[in-house]
């Protein structure tokens, strides 16, 4: 036995508990990095200057709920194309408090995440390599047409499946660097991609050593946790809502 086999039965003999101790932190920073951005782009004045920072703070947001949806997708989950399932519904809730926060053609994130999961758990349940192949093609001419559509557009739908490849073959490097190389390339910018390529990579090194040190978090109540998404773009809708109505008329 190799020793990057050995790492691997070592990881996947541990405790369940153990293996996923940094998903209650990683849930906890996605929500509080994504409704501390939302808050300040779409409730504080254009110019303010705590804005650009909160931005670059939420690009920490997408690649640890891309990450999470891999990670549960290869360890926790029996039943991965019912698990995209439940992210389409949380999307499909959210859309139009989405558009009307921020009047824009195209699909929340939660649609980019789905549509990451359904690719390959759809592809996973073909067994013939053949019809896998012809499924890969297939999606690949969808993700052409209509990734435009989606939050993150072409490069983010590509995420989910990526981090499900590094996870999955995590003895191999080529899974490894694609995943960090749309860490970078997702973000314009220099420091917003310097920050997501940091999650990607803490992401990484997590999953495959968990450090003790780790604050022991509680997760988030279930219920919350579905509801948040859609949730926070709801309030977020109302408040600039009673915002406009409460304005004088000029």
């Amino acid at each position: 036995m190799t020793t990057a086999s050995t790492a691997d039965a070592a990881v996947l003999s541990r405790p369940d508990a153990a293996r996923n101790a940094w998903v209650p932190l990683a849930q906890w920073l996605a929500l509080v990095t994504m409704t501390v951005e939302h808050a300040c782009r779409f409730l504080l004045p254009a110019d303010a200057a705590v804005t650009p920072w909160a931005i670059t703070a939420g690009r920490i947001a997408f690649p640890l709920f891309a990450g999470m949806v891999a990670w549960h997708a290869c360890h926790n989950t029996r039943d991965p194309l019912r698990y995209a399932g439940r992210i389409l519904l949380i999307a499909l809730a959210a859309q139009l408090p989405y558009l009307a926060v921020q009047p824009v053609d195209r699909l929340n994130v939660c649609f980019t995440l789905a549509a990451g999961l359904l690719t390959v758990a759809a592809i996973q349940r073909l067994e013939d390599v053949w019809y896998r192949y012809a499924a890969a093609l297939v999606a690949v001419v969808v993700w052409l047409l209509v990734g435009d559509h989606f939050e993150y557009a072409h490069l983010g739908l590509l995420l989910v499946p990526a981090f499900w490849a590094a996870f999955h073959y995590r003895g191999h490097p080529l899974p490894q660097l694609a995943v960090l190389a749309l860490g970078a390339l997702i973000n314009a910018g220099a420091l917003n991609a310097t920050v997501s390529l940091a999650t990607v990579a803490a992401l990484l090194i997590l999953s495959q050593r968990p450090l003790p040190s780790l604050p022991r978090l509680t997760a988030p109540p279930r219920a919350l946790w579905l509801a948040w998404y859609p949730g926070h773009f709801a309030l977020l809708a109302l408040w600039i809502g009673l915002h406009t109505l409460a304005r004088p008329a000029l």
